[in-house]
């Protein structure tokens, strides 16, 4: 199985907090898009709007005044008596407009000719009224008025003038419904409406996409560097706090001195250790060091390992096979370091000696030992060190260790052991081309 464990008491791993701050920065700056965005939407919707509103009624008082204006030229006098032949024949005074003429006569007017289009019924008095205002003052009239059923129209009253007298001879009417043109602008406002809220959906989530994307690499250089100096901060504090221990009480007996120096001394080494991982981890994450990509035997490599590290009363059982492995040796070999001292410290049962067993196949490493198992252990190592409660600290190196293998394009995985305890597999692939870039680890 993949090396993950969970927190013994059933807890979430708290969220490092410079990538809760960024997280929270997307957000913000998600938001902040939509908001900008809405207000520009909103702004150019009015403004188009506004204008659609007025060019509409800049058409239909143009549509009027041609209408007045057409039947107003079409009307003549036959023999002092007005000719209304034109109006019912010429095309342009049956338009969509209706078209009410009203001749004056000694004290009031009188309507002598109507073409009510597709118009609703309008009422006399509607008509009446503005034909008698126009006829008397000679001066033209726009205003609204009411149909039959409520509902308001345009209308623009024109005077025309006897050819001989020139007075005032009556009046011209001409009336529109506006009805057709508001409904247009109803849809051209859901319209704007209905494509404003489905540019800001699209918008929105390409604006979180694109702060996510943004942020990532932000995200993941400060997530390392917490990473880091937690990890830095674990693996010191446990052997430091041991070493100041074992130095109090080789003052106070000093009879313990031997014994409590060489305890010293394997405390100073296992810190010597994780420093030395640790600045080189470093070091290729800020991009200090490069990667060394170059051939090399993996079993020789793990031989020499165990050679330097196991030693008596400890004792190893190899098994390996040639194996050329493309990869940094000395990445390689502090994985594989990692996993034997690791073995070591804990792949036993109380203060028995450790049976370590090594075995290298093709781009594969497997370190077995005979201690108490897995357990209920199960942590991801890519982001979270490993514990095992000892006093000077201990599972950063299978950390590194699951790094280096995921710089390698490979994995370490714990399996539970055909005879008991734990075998620790790290797999390398052959190929270069499966190498990741260690600036995204």
């Amino acid at each position: 199985m993949n090396l993950r464990r969970g927190r013994a008491d059933g807890r979430r791993p708290t969220s490092l907090q410079s990538a809760a701050r960024l997280g929270r920065l997307r957000t913000w700056l998600t938001v902040l898009l939509l908001v900008l965005n809405t207000a520009g939407l909103v702004g150019m919707g009015g403004v188009a709007l506004l204008i659609h509103a007025e060019q509409r009624e800049e058409v239909e008082a143009a549509e009027l005044l041609r209408a007045a204006s057409t039947a107003v030229a079409l009307l003549s006098y036959d023999s002092g008596a007005l000719d209304l032949g034109n109006l019912s024949t010429d095309p342009t005074a049956q338009g969509s407009a209706g078209v009410f003429v009203f001749e004056g006569l000694r004290d009031d007017v009188t309507l002598v000719f109507a073409h009510p289009a597709q118009l609703p019924v309008i009422p006399a008095a509607e008509l009446t009224g503005p034909a008698r205002s126009v006829w008397r003052t000679g001066v033209g009239l726009s205003t609204d008025v009411a149909d039959g059923y409520g509902e308001r129209l345009r209308l623009l009253a024109m005077p025309f003038r006897h050819p001989v007298t020139t007075g005032v001879a009556g009046t011209v009417i001409a009336v529109g419904d506006p009805r057709p043109g508001q409904q247009a602008h109803r849809r051209l406002a859901g319209s704007l409406v209905a494509g404003g809220v489905l540019f800001m959906l699209v918008t929105g989530v390409g604006g979180h996409l694109l702060a996510r994307r943004g942020t990532r690499p932000a995200v993941e250089t400060l997530g390392q560097q917490e990473r880091f100096i937690a990890d830095a901060a674990h693996e010191m504090r446990a052997p430091l706090t041991a070493m100041r221990l074992l130095s109090e009480a080789a003052l106070t007996d000093p009879g313990r001195q031997p014994e409590t120096l060489r305890q010293v001394l394997r405390s100073t080494e296992r810190l010597a250790d994780s420093v030395d991982a640790l600045l080189t981890r470093a070091r290729l994450v800020a991009g200090l060091r490069d990667l060394e990509r170059q051939p090399f035997r993996l079993d020789q490599l793990a031989e020499e390992v165990v050679a330097e590290h196991v030693q008596p009363p400890h004792t190893a059982h190899i098994v390996t096979e040639p194996v050329v492995t493309n990869g940094d040796p000395t990445l390689v070999r502090m994985a594989v370091q990692n996993l034997v001292t690791n073995a070591i410290r804990h792949g036993r049962i109380d203060r028995r000696p450790c049976q370590l067993t090594l075995t290298v196949s093709q781009g594969e490493v497997r370190v077995g030992d005979e201690g108490p198992g897995l357990g209920d252990w199960s942590v991801d190592p890519t982001r979270q060190r490993f514990r095992t409660g000892a006093a000077d600290g201990v599972g950063l190196g299978l950390a590194i260790t699951a790094w280096v293998a995921i710089l390698h394009g490979g994995e370490l995985r714990l399996e539970s052991g055909a005879a008991g305890g734990t075998d620790a597999v790290l797999t390398l692939p052959d190929r270069v081309s499966r190498w990741r870039r260690y600036r995204r680890v």
